[in-house]
C-alpha cells in the first residue's frame, strides 16, 4: 500500500487543477472524503486550484465549486473519485473529458476506469483510507477537515457496529479523535431526530412487510408518498434503520420510487449475509452486507424477495 500512498502524493504533486467527484445520490462517507481531501490538498500542497462537484447532501456546506469550472480547465485537470466503484456512478457530467483520474475506494472493483488507484477492500470507509494515507505520508489533517472524515467514518462504520469494522477503522478514529474533533456534535447532527421524523419513523414501522417466517422485512414507498410528505429523501431513506436490530429480521432493505428518475431504488442490509450477491442481480451491488439495487417496477419485488430467500437458504 505505501506504493499507492506515494503514487498519489506524486500525481497530486504534478496536477495544479483537480477535480473532485463523489459518486450519485451522495452519502457522508462520499461527501466526507472529497470535503476532506480539498482542506488535506490545500493545507499541503502549493498552487492547487480545487473543484468539488456533484450533488450536495447537505446544502449548508459552501465548499462545493462546480460552478467555477469551464471547459479548458476540465481538459486539464486531474479528477480524483471517492467512494465510486463503477464509472457510470461518478457524479459529473463531464467525467470523461478530464485529462485522467485517479480512483480512491473500498467498494470491490467492478470496474478498473482508472490505471492509478488506492484501493482497499477491507476498509470499512473510504474515509477510513484517505485519513491513513494523510497519516501515513506525514500530511497536515486539519480539524475541520477530520471533521468531515469522521462523519463518514462513523456512518459508513454503522457507529462501529458493522461486521467489517477492524483495528484498522478504530486506528483512523484515532487519528481524527487527535486532531481535536467535537464528537458530540458529529453524532448530534447526524442522529438527533425530529419529533416529525421520529412520528414517521413509528408510522413506517407499522406499515412494514414482513416474509411468512419475518427472516426478510421491507419497506416499500411509492411517489405518491413523496408527493404528499414535506421531509426529503435522505430524511425518509432514513426509516430503513427501524427495522435493524430485529433478531428474527436477516434482511431488510427499502424500496422506494426515486422522485429523479424512473428506477425503483432497493437498499439493502443484513447482519450476515451476502446482499450484494443479490444486488448485482438486479443493476446494483454495494458491500457483502450493504448493497444498492434498481428495479423498472413493483412486479419485480416479488423476484427480488424470492432471490433474498433463496440466498438465506443457500448460506444457511
Amino acid at each position: 500500500m505505501k506504493v499507492e500512498y506515494r503514487n498519489l502524493i506524486d500525481i497530486i504533486n504534478k496536477n495544479d487543477f483537480i477535480i473532485i467527484a463523489k459518486h450519485a445520490s451522495p452519502d457522508w462517507d462520499t461527501q466526507g472524503c472529497a470535503l476532506a481531501l480539498k482542506e488535506i490538498i490545500l493545507d499541503n500542497f502549493k498552487n492547487k486550484k480545487i473543484y468539488i462537484v456533484g450533488e450536495q447532501l447537505n446544502l449548508g456546506i459552501r465548499d462545493f465549486d462546480e460552478k467555477e469550472l469551464n471547459q479548458e480547465i476540465i481538459k486539464k485537470s486531474l479528477l480524483i473519485s471517492v467512494d465510486v466503484a463503477n464509472f457510470e456512478r461518478i457524479d459529473f457530467e463531464f467525467k470523461d473529458q478530464v485529462k485522467e483520474i485517479f480512483k480512491i475506494d473500498h467498494h470491490l472493483e467492478i470496474d478498473d476506469f482508472a490505471k492509478n488507484k488506492l484501493v482497499d477492500i477491507s476498509a470499512i470507509a473510504c474515509t477510513q483510507i484517505i485519513t491513513i494515507w494523510a497519516n501515513e505520508m506525514n500530511l497536515k489533517i486539519s480539524k475541520k477537515a477530520a471533521t468531515f472524515l469522521y462523519y463518514g467514518l462513523v456512518t459508513d462504520s454503522g457507529r462501529f457496529l458493522f461486521n467489517k469494522v477492524n483495528s484498522q477503522t478504530f486506528y483512523a478514529a484515532q487519528i481524527l479523535i487527535k486532531r481535536g474533533i467535537n464528537i458530540n456534535e458529529v453524532y448530534n447532527s447526524l442522529y438527533l431526530r425530529t419529533l416529525e421524523i421520529t412520528r414517521f419513523h413509528f408510522d413506517i414501522f407499522n406499515k412494514a412487510i414482513f416474509s411468512k417466517n419475518n427472516e426478510i422485512a421491507y419497506i416499500k414507498l411509492t411517489r405518491d408518498f413523496f408527493e404528499k410528505t414535506v421531509l426529503g429523501e435522505e430524511e425518509i431513506k432514513s426509516c430503513l434503520n427501524v427495522l435493524s436490530g430485529i433478531k428474527e429480521v436477516k434482511i431488510w432493505f427499502l424500496a422506494y420510487e426515486s422522485v429523479k428518475n424512473e428506477n425503483i431504488k432497493i437498499s439493502l442490509r443484513s447482519r450476515e449475509f451476502d446482499v450484494n450477491h443479490v444486488a448485482k442481480m438486479y443493476n446494483g451491488g454495494g458491500h457483502r452486507l450493504a448493497s444498492g439495487a434498481k428495479i423498472k417496477n413493483w412486479d419485480d419485488l416479488e423476484n427480488l424477495v424470492g432471490d433474498l430467500e433463496k440466498l438465506i437458504n443457500l448460506e444457511e
